[in-house]
């Protein structure tokens, strides 16, 4: 018959008695303990166990647990608070509770046999095989004889599935002896067969780690502690374009409030019928005006409109007048000069138009579109619209064109000059996204007012002006010029060229599809607008 083995009494799947699993609904809580319940048929020895023998220990503080210990190979078990000269404690038992210092639990004898040491004092019970006794009856029949390693000590050879259970100072101890446990597999396998292929795979992945490593450009935020020269420089940009587009919508806005106003500014027709100027008091017809000079006189003008006739005309007033106020046979004007200078052989106060200069009657009627019966404006003078503008806009008499437009004046021109815009062209547009190079024509060219101002104020210091700007723009996602630097330029006035790049800041562009744009913009600047 096998033995029995002792630690199926202490496996966690172990039956347990009908009597502790049922339990009253109503049971006080702390009245009953948990455990697991055995659901299936319990393992043949052999696939469990091996033939090398193992002692189990188990310490117990009343129903705690306190320790497990399997000895495999079995070996020597001591308890205590100090050690031996023989060796250390495997367990710490207050020596009040155990008597000793240091007392064996379990003792192996020379030829391998396993015993159980019983100190003085403890109680229990033992097993052995079929055999059930108290620690009391073994002591008396003699199968516990004396034990060297502690004085008043007994110790019991205890043979294969035998148990001893002993209890001391409120612990118990719980020796078992039995077969050692199958171990358990969980070594890692590994088939040579594959090692090529896992060689080749951690190659390749090292290779496209260091790859991406090598190419990975630097992170935007890369320096925790501060910002960057270039992310310094693209936020300033940012905030340029910002200021530069919100003043050029406050000058649209200011613009678009001015009402019944053309680029240039608008003129105002003069008093009088058109193209009758001359004396208010000759009763001839015909004649044309004039003003005496020198023939080459390149600045033809007229003085200022003289006061009253009864204060021009009369005592002291006349008198201190006959010097001043220019040519007193000379037309006259509000807008005038301080004197008056001409190009002809005489002065006549004629009208504008006439076969021979002389006196004519008339008044008011500096139009200059041509004679004939008008209803004239309400002006003393000639409308001059808005200051600045070249080539634009209304101005003298009927308000029609100053400059190269419909009536010129011959007395501010000169006979034979033509007076000439400047003119700016487009160069070979550069565009790399996705907004038609026409589009961004069409609307730089709705803009060049913003650019003729800065080649306007240009040629005040050198009307000769003349040259290329070439602007380099991005256009960011929503339409916005985000960063303009100057390109390829060759104007030798480096203001207005500076000039002409921030206005670029200002304009505004459809939001571009699939990200930002660049452009390449020039401009050429031609004073004589040839």
């Amino acid at each position: 018959m096998a033995p029995s083995n002792p630690f199926l009494s202490n496996l966690p799947f172990s039956p347990c008695p009908a009597s502790d699993a049922d339990v009253p609904e109503d049971a006080p809580e702390g009245s009953y303990t948990y455990t697991l319940v055995k659901s299936a048929p319990a393992l043949p020895a052999e696939e469990c166990e091996t033939e090398a023998l193992a002692v189990e220990v188990l310490i117990r503080w009343g129903d705690t647990l306190l320790h497990v210990a399997h000895l495999t190979p079995p070996r020597a078990f001591h308890v205590g608070v100090e050690d031996g000269a023989a060796g250390a404690c495997d367990f710490f038992v207050p020596a009040e509770r155990l008597g000793a210092a240091r007392a064996p639990l379990v003792l192996v004898g020379g030829d391998g046999e396993v015993s159980a040491v019983i100190p003085a004092g403890a109680s229990g019970t033992l097993e052995i095989g079929s055999a059930r006794m108290t620690v009391a009856q073994a002591i008396a029949s003699g199968r516990a004889g004396p034990c060297a390693a502690l004085d008043g000590a007994r110790q019991i050879p205890l043979p294969l599935g035998a148990r001893a259970k002993l209890d001391l100072g409120g612990f118990s101890f719980e020796v078992a002896v039995g077969r050692a446990g199958r171990r358990v597999a969980g070594k890692v396998g590994f088939d040579r067969r594959s090692l090529p292929f896992t060689a080749l795979s951690m190659l390749l992945h090292v290779g496209l780690l260091a790859t991406a490593a090598a190419f990975m450009p630097p992170l935007a935020m890369a320096d925790e502690g501060g910002v960057t020269a270039e992310q310094a420089y693209l936020m300033a940009q940012a905030l340029d374009a910002t200021a530069e587009r919100e003043l050029a919508e406050a000058k649209q806005e200011a613009e678009a409030s001015r009402p019944n106003e053309r680029e240039g500014g608008t003129g105002a027709a003069a008093i009088g019928e058109s193209g009758k100027a001359g004396s208010e008091t000759s009763k001839r017809t015909g004649g044309r005006w004039e003003i005496a000079g020198p023939k080459d006189n390149p600045d033809v003008r007229i003085s200022r409109a003289r006061a009253l006739e009864d204060a021009g005309n009369f005592g002291l007033s006349g008198m201190l007048q006959a010097g001043l106020a220019g040519d007193p046979n000379a037309l006259t004007a509000p807008w005038g000069g301080v004197d008056s200078l001409g190009n002809g052989p005489k002065s006549a106060l004629g009208n504008m138009w006439g076969e021979t200069i002389d006196e004519a009657g008339g008044a008011g009627g500096l139009g200059l579109t041509g004679i004939g019966e008008s209803g004239g404006g309400r002006y003393l003078g000639v409308g001059m619209g808005a200051i600045g503008t070249i080539g634009h806009g209304v101005g003298l008499g009927d308000g029609q064109g100053f400059g190269p437009g419909s009536g010129g004046s011959r007395f501010l021109s000169g006979p034979g000059h033509k007076v000439r815009s400047p003119r700016m062209t487009i160069g070979s547009t550069v565009v790399s996204g996705r907004i038609p190079p026409e589009v961004i024509q069409r609307i730089v060219r709705q803009n060049f007012g913003r650019f003729r101002l800065c080649y306007e104020n240009g040629l005040r210091n050198n009307p000769n002006l003349a040259g290329r700007v070439s602007v380099a723009f991005v256009i960011g996602r929503d339409g916005a010029v985000s960063s303009v630097q100057s390109g390829s330029s060759d104007l030798p006035d480096a203001g207005v060229a500076s000039c002409v790049v921030r206005a670029f800041y200002g304009l505004s562009f459809p939001p571009p599809d699939g990200g930002i744009v660049t452009v390449t913009y020039p401009i050429l600047f031609n004073p004589s607008g040839s």
